[in-house]
């Protein structure tokens, strides 16, 4: 039986964007040391999927719905909404059925 997935308010999801600024930004150097530091193409290749597995282990730990490397989505019960490494903030949301393909800014609430 599949855990229920948490639904998350916009304030909820951006709470969140430090941390995954860090993580992410931390993967990505992390990814860049691979590929420079590689014996081989195969070699490199295995780094940097152990990497991005790393990464994307620990954003569903935290709730989130990891997709391409270094793009999460938060589930708000309607769509998700969509974060992308590295914006400052959570700017879009998609539907379920359109991805990232179908991204929209949101309508800030933020004063």
């Amino acid at each position: 039986m599949m855990p229920e997935q948490k639904v998350y308010s916009l304030d909820e999801a951006r709470n969140l964007v430090p941390w995954l600024m860090e993580a992410s930004k931390e993967a990505e150097r992390q990814v860049r040391e691979a590929q420079n530091s590689a014996e081989s193409h195969e070699d490199s290749q295995e780094k940097i999927q152990a990497i991005i597995y790393h990464w994307a282990e620990t954003v569903a730990k935290l709730g989130g719905l990891p997709k391409q490397p270094f793009t999460v989505d938060f589930d708000s019960g309607t769509d998700y909404f969509c974060w992308e490494y590295p914006e400052s903030d959570i700017f879009y949301r998609h539907g379920y059925e359109r991805g990232y393909a179908g991204r929209q800014r949101i309508k800030d609430e933020k004063p």
